[in-house]
């Protein structure tokens, strides 16, 4: 039984040789020639190397003429000029509106420092009770820098006696007005040097 099992293997075994040597002779050989050229399809192989979808666009450049590029740089500038004229302010009309403001100031400084001076001299006059007519009279006082009363007269008399002598009376009791100690130089001289009061029978000052 032994030597049954062992003929068996050894003919397995020749018979794979041979089938391995048969196997190796009959591999063909591919003969190329040297010289003789290999042709390739090359739209093949873009075919292959690219997706079948996908399309690649060349933007074409655009011919831009320089003279089109100035014109286009020169409305830009005017654009831009006509922007900022919109917010150009003039130094004189800034110089207006200063002026105008400083002269609202001393207007109001003007206007409260005489009503102050009014205030006081009708504070000390004492009008006559026994007036039959409607009188006015007008008085011009001088004052110094200071606020010192200098000098004081009867410009525009109301023709009545008692009357005339109650306004000198009232401001003869006033001899300084420290109001204008504030004042510049220029603004004094021109409103409170030399200054008018109109005295009226009804009580009023102006």
């Amino acid at each position: 039984m032994n030597k049954i099992l062992i003929s068996l293997n050894t003919f397995a075994l020749i018979l794979l040789f041979l089938s391995f040597t048969f196997s190796i002779f009959s591999i063909t050989t591919l003969k190329v020639d040297e010289i003789q050229p290999i042709k390739v399809n090359f739209f093949e192989l873009i075919d292959i190397a690219e997706p079948p979808n996908r399309v690649s666009v060349v933007k074409p450049k655009e011919n831009i003429n320089e003279a089109d590029l100035i014109k286009t740089q020169e409305s830009n500038g005017v654009k831009n000029a006509s922007g900022l004229e919109k917010y150009k302010i003039n130094k004189p009309d800034i110089k207006k509106e200063l002026s105008k403001i400083k002269l609202s100031k001393e207007r109001e400084a003007i206007i409260k420092i005489s009503a102050i001076i009014q205030d006081k001299i009708s504070s000390v006059w004492i009008k006559p009770n026994s007036l039959s007519k409607i009188l006015v009279a007008k008085v011009l006082i001088n004052l110094a820098p200071s606020g010192e009363v200098l000098n004081f007269e009867m410009v525009e008399p109301s023709k009545n006696i008692v009357f005339d002598e109650s306004v000198l009376i009232a401001i003869n009791k006033m001899s300084f007005f420290e109001e204008v100690l504030g004042l510049e130089r220029k603004l004094f001289e021109s409103n409170f040097r030399n200054f008018k009061l109109v005295f009226k029978s009804s009580g009023e000052i102006e």
